[in-house]
């Protein structure tokens, strides 16, 4: 296909997406539903079009002068629920914090603990668990795509090493597996990640209550222990790749360049605990003395305000007369699509269920007949596998949206009873960050099949097996998990 082609491809798609916003209005209203309710829902359908088919990026700015321009927002209400919301500085915040780890190179060390363990030596399997692990962890803090670039790099010295070629077996279970923990870490912590944050968002702009940070680690940390053991199993006994070559490997060519752990590394690390501490610590203070006054002030201030203080610390300390991070390269390296992206969901998310808006409403009574009567486990394994496939297929903050508008408002309204919102919320976050079996459906799964190690085929037959699994996880054992200790409203 041509340069020319492609061009007039997007801009004819461009074309649709917008007609779509600013046209829809004037179709014919179904019965209950009003012009204004036409013309947020042409905003909302717009949108995810031109997510979908055109680009994650510019649309979100987009969406967010259009619902100026409607009845229900001004300029400076929109800016403030957008722009201004705790969820967009927590993303770009946390990034910031995040991203010294990776500059000052304290993730490769990391990384490279976990696969040069003695205990490995000429043992293939447990040095592949290990190096998965160390994948799990370091994406529990980080985003998906540094994680990924710094484990495929990693893997690929190896692959050299041992005389591999792209299309070898080994090398793509290795690289799919890489792609599918790497996606999997996001729905550990809400730690940089915007996917369940967003999530989080939605749930407390429904209901005027926060989903607790640390009882949303516990799930998913439970969660991910699961699938981390169902990704080796199905890599050992399905997969089956040829792991000869790996038995007497010797590791160490990987960290004989590598220098001892400087103050550079240290302190990025120290300001980086201190900022989940503040993150964490007030859940557990006011678990175990609810009228705790230091955790209600920190509780009270959001959770945006910690990272916002680590990057300026890291802005402020200074080694050898320069500081750890400097803001305007912070600033360069933040994941603004992201941050736009959230800002956009967020003002449309609110725009939907506005008080003025009979969107949910219609959407509840259309829903109604298909989903009245199903027990709440039924229910919540149909959502548990919609939001996997849909995530595989378009990007995670679309398939959080889309889910989460077109399911939670049956559990707000009690058409399907016995479901708890918070934990179902958490089980639609973190299937939303499984994203595996597409190129399209993350970064770095276009970024692993085009390094050359991963084939399409591979990555789409093996990937939505794993999807299918993570959804059953989350199903039967995470919503049980998330509904246990989060609580009912």
């Amino acid at each position: 296909m041509s340069n020319s082609t492609k061009i007039s491809r997007n801009t004819i798609l461009t074309a649709i997406g917008i007609a779509i916003m600013l046209l829809f209005r004037y179709l014919p209203a179904p019965q209950g539903l009003v012009e204004l309710d036409m013309q947020i829902a042409g905003i909302f359908i717009g949108t995810i079009f031109l997510w979908l088919f055109v680009s994650t990026s510019w649309p979100s700015i987009i969406v967010i002068a259009a619902l100026i321009m409607t009845p229900l927002y001004t300029t400076a209400q929109g800016l403030a629920a957008s722009m201004g919301s705790w969820v967009t500085s927590f993303v770009l915040f946390s990034s910031m914090c995040t991203f010294a780890l990776t500059k000052t190179g304290f993730l490769r060390r990391c990384a490279l603990w976990f696969i040069t363990r003695p205990i490995a030596k000429n043992k293939p399997w447990l040095m592949i668990a290990l190096f998965l692990l160390g994948t799990l962890f370091v994406g529990s803090f980080m985003s998906p795509l540094p994680t990924f670039i710094i484990f495929a790099a990693i893997a690929e010295q190896i692959y050299l090493e041992l005389g591999y070629e792209k299309g070898d077996r080994f090398p793509q279970m290795l690289h799919l597996s890489i792609l599918g923990i790497a996606s999997l870490s996001t729905a550990t912590t809400p730690i940089a990640h915007s996917v369940p944050i967003l999530g989080f968002s939605l749930f407390e702009k429904d209901t005027g209550v926060p989903i607790d940070f640390t009882q949303f680690t516990i799930f998913g940390v439970a969660i991910s222990i699961v699938i981390y053991f169902a990704f080796i199993l199905v890599m050992k006994y399905v997969f089956k790749p040829d792991m000869e070559r790996l038995k007497n490997i010797d590791t160490d060519f990987l960290t004989k360049e590598m220098k001892p752990m400087s103050v550079e590394e240290k302190i990025p690390l120290i300001v980086f605990v201190a900022v989940v501490l503040l993150w964490m610590l007030p859940g557990i203070v006011r678990s175990a003395f609810p009228t705790n006054a230091w955790a209600d002030y920190w509780n009270a201030l959001g959770a945006g305000i910690p990272p916002l203080l680590g990057a300026v610390a890291l802005c402020l300390i200074k080694v050898k007369g320069k500081p750890i991070m400097g803001m305007e390269e912070s600033v360069k390296a933040a994941p603004w699509v992201a941050v736009m992206m959230v800002a956009g969901t967020m003002l449309l998310g609110g725009a939907l269920t506005h008080n003025d808006i009979g969107l949910t409403k219609w959407l509840v009574a259309s829903l109604e007949p298909v989903v009245k009567g199903l027990s709440p486990l039924t229910f919540v394994f149909i959502v548990s596998m919609l939001v996997v496939i849909v995530t595989n297929f378009a990007s995670n903050t679309v398939t959080v949206t889309l889910v989460y508008s077109f399911m939670l408002p049956l559990v707000y309204s009690g058409v399907v009873t016995g479901v708890n919102p918070a934990a179902l919320t958490s089980v639609i976050g973190a299937g939303a960050c499984m994203a595996l079996a597409t190129p399209p459906a993350t970064g770095h799964a276009a970024v692993a099949v085009g390094t050359g190690w991963l084939k399409n085929e591979i990555m789409f037959k093996y990937g939505m097996s794993l999807a299918l699994i993570q959804g059953l996880v989350l199903a039967f054992i995470g919503y049980p998990i998330a509904a246990a200790i989060m609580p009912l409203i």
